[in-house]
Formats: C-alpha cells, sequence, structure tokens
C-alpha cells in the first residue's frame, strides 16, 4: 500500500508539473484543450443559480399557452 501511494504521489506532482509547463509554454494550446472546456462546464454548471440570483431568468409556466396568451390580452410577461 505504502509503494502505491508513492507512485500515486509521484504521478500527481508529474502531472502537475506537466500542466504548468503546458500552460506555461503554450498557452493557447493549454486553452483550447483543456481551460475553454473546463470553463464552459463550471458556468453551465452554475448558471442557473447566478441567473436566478441577478433576476436573469424566470420560472417555467406549467401550461405554456394559455387563453388569454393566445389572444394576447392577458398576463403580460
Amino acid at each position: 500500500m505504502r509503494d502505491f501511494l508513492l507512485w500515486a504521489g509521484l504521478a500527481v506532482l508529474a502531472s502537475g508539473v506537466a500542466l504548468r509547463a503546458w500552460r506555461r509554454f503554450a498557452p493557447v494550446s493549454f486553452w483550447y484543450v483543456l481551460g475553454f472546456p473546463v470553463k464552459a462546464i463550471a458556468v453551465y454548471g452554475t448558471w442557473r443559480s447566478v441567473a436566478s440570483g441577478c433576476g436573469l431568468s424566470r420560472r417555467r409556466r406549467r401550461w405554456r399557452w394559455t387563453l388569454p396568451d393566445m389572444f394576447g390580452f392577458g398576463g403580460g410577461e
């Protein structure tokens, strides 16, 4: 078990050094391969709470087409 933890720690350390070097020496490819997808997933995952906190979203109605909405004289959201 101790050998496994030693090798796992070395692998994590080597990966971190390699990622930092990649980010330092090739920032454009790093952004396209890792930076942008990670940022997009983070924004997608937190968008609902951010949008509701800023008032950018509204609750979805259960019945989308109601009688006042079809004829244009009511509701008015």
